[in-house]
């Protein structure tokens, strides 16, 4: 069975008779930013995590295990997304996921033991989970399923940037902060 566009000539939900690719390309720009955001804070203890090991005197499987604490903490809301974003609406899973992930990393930021770090990644994690499947959804609401590929392919270009320029941004905090403050 062929995949056909409904009535209104697109899969979204909005009248898009009209509109062009860069008719909404603040919003991509903006969703494209924010998962930008999501992605790095993920990924930047990567680049530090010699020196955290070093710092706090970590063996190596301790060390792992704090990746695996932002892993676990992903995907417990990761999974958990479509009933988040069925209580909201994708707009405010979006900003919520924002707003916690800003708090979670100042307040990590203040932790002072291994156990306060730990806690912060778990958090970090989880307040990461919720962003993926909503920014997807807004994304595919927001253009004409023609213009779809476009819109992922730059949303996608996030995590990409992400690991090009998080080694670069955790050197340049390192050397402007050579004290014990990794977020």
């Amino acid at each position: 069975m062929k995949h056909s566009p409904n009535a209104a000539g697109n899969h979204g939900s909005r009248p898009q008779a009209q509109e062009t690719f860069l008719t909404h390309l603040t919003p991509l720009v903006l969703l494209t930013a924010i998962f930008f955001i999501n992605f790095i804070a993920r990924i930047a203890l990567a680049p530090l995590l010699p020196q955290v090991k070093h710092d706090l005197a970590l063996s190596h499987a301790q060390a792992g295990s704090l990746f695996f604490l932002i892993s676990l903490g992903y995907f417990a809301t990761l999974l958990a997304s479509g009933f988040i974003s069925s209580r909201l609406t994708h707009r405010d899973t979006i900003k919520y996921s924002s707003i916690a992930l800003g708090i979670v990393l100042l307040l990590t930021s203040f932790s002072t033991g291994l156990w306060g770090m730990r806690f912060g990644l778990l958090a970090l994690g989880m307040a990461c989970g919720p962003y993926m499947p909503s920014g997807l959804a807004s994304l595919t609401t927001l253009f004409n399923y023609r213009h779809w590929g476009k819109a992922l392919s730059i949303h996608e270009m996030a995590p990409n940037l992400s690991f090009f320029l998080a080694p670069l941004i955790a050197e340049i905090f390192r050397n402007y902060n050579p004290k014990k403050g990794y977020f």
